[in-house]
């Protein structure tokens, strides 16, 4: 039996843990928002991100009533924009050691 990380989801947990349907999660893989390791469903280990990923995802169809694709760029652009965010901070701190703010 192989070990299994206590810090992934099998198929049936995600959905429980996320309160959507299997036929969501599949849609979600399909469509490349999540990368589940495993070839099937039932074999499938997704990481503990994964739950805050598909709320995320579902929320922004819901809410910006957006299709698939739509939510999938609106979840790049916003990860991309945090991960921007915190570079510029950190670049702004380190540019305040060598200038009087």
């Amino acid at each position: 039996m192989s070990a299994i990380t206590v810090n992934t989801f099998d198929f049936d947990e995600l959905c429980s843990h996320a309160g959507v349907t299997g036929d969501i999660v599949v849609t979600i893989v399909e469509h490349g928002i999540l990368a589940p390791s495993g070839h099937e469903p039932r074999q499938w280990r997704f990481d503990v991100n994964a739950v805050l990923v598909v709320k995320r995802v579902v929320r922004l169809r819901r809410d910006l009533d957006l299709d698939w694709q739509g939510a999938a760029l609106a979840l790049e652009l916003f990860d991309e924009n945090q991960r921007l965010r915190a570079e510029n901070a950190y670049l702004r701190r380190r540019l305040e050691r060598f200038i009087d703010v």
